[in-house]
């Protein structure tokens, strides 16, 4: 779900790959007024799971160094009732989607359908605001916490140490699945204003194929995982299980390797 956000008709993905589903709606917003960066997220629910789907889209190629200029170079906000700090332009991508009717749509989909769980997913900076969401939600008192599914892909560093404490402590069931040498994932630095990941990290330090071996490391910034490397990659961030944002364009038949 997170790679069908980049596509113009994720609804095509939704009913490829759920045997009840419902697709709501995808919004896009500028989430950038500087340079016309576009933002999108779509909201869906699979009845087959007893799950609403919330999936952000990332950065499209020719957005991504400057997503990753405006990571380094603006600094963190105090948010969460000031028990964090967080990237300032993840942050006012994930509001501008979230009020553009997100949040309204979100709402809709939880409130006929109570009991089912969520499912937050994103990829680079959709996974920013995938961990924003999930840390909004559950903040608010709006969604249980323990109700949550968060599994982002290539998600660069949202905030703090407190914010990662945070996320650690309030959303039992969160997962950063990262590729390799992944550039995106290393960004901002943790020297650059106390930037710092939380948990858990899946780490695949391959080429993601089926059968495929992977580490998980049930704790921030763990030096067993990614933080082991220094050879960052671009490649690696576009390319998560041997697939591309693109290839779901036309719809998401046969994409996931794991159930074929």
């Amino acid at each position: 779900m997170a790679a069908s956000a980049y596509s113009d008709h994720p609804e095509l993905c939704v009913k490829d790959n759920f045997k009840q589903s419902n697709f709501k709606r995808r919004i896009q917003v500028q989430c950038d007024l500087l340079k016309e960066d576009q933002c999108s997220a779509f909201t869906a629910i699979s009845h087959s799971d007893k799950a609403i789907i919330l999936s952000f889209r990332g950065s499209e190629e020719d957005e991504v160094t400057m997503e990753v200029v405006d990571a380094i170079t603006v600094l963190p906000v105090t948010e969460f009732s000031g028990k964090a700090k967080v990237n300032q332009y993840f942050y006012d991508a994930f509001n501008d989607l979230w009020n553009a009717g997100i949040k309204n749509d979100f709402l809709s989909l939880k409130n006929a359908n109570p009991g089912y769980e969520l499912w937050v997913t994103g990829h680079s900076l959709g996974a920013a605001m995938a961990s924003l969401a999930a840390t909004t939600l559950v903040t608010t008192k709006i969604f249980p916490a323990d109700k949550i599914k968060l599994v982002t892909f290539g998600q660069p560093r949202v905030g703090d140490k407190t914010y990662a404490e945070l996320i650690d402590s309030i959303i039992p069931y969160a997962y950063r699945v990262i590729h390799k040498n992944d550039l995106v994932a290393n960004i901002p630095p943790q020297f650059l204003y106390g930037y710092h990941h939380h948990k858990s990290e899946v780490w695949y330090n391959n080429d993601m194929t089926k059968g495929q071996p992977y580490l998980e490391c049930d704790e921030d910034e763990s030096k067993k995982c990614s933080d082991s490397v220094i050879d960052l990659s671009i490649p690696d961030h576009s390319m998560y299980y041997n697939v591309t944002g693109s290839f779901a364009s036309n719809g998401c038949k046969g994409w996931n390797v794991f159930t074929q």
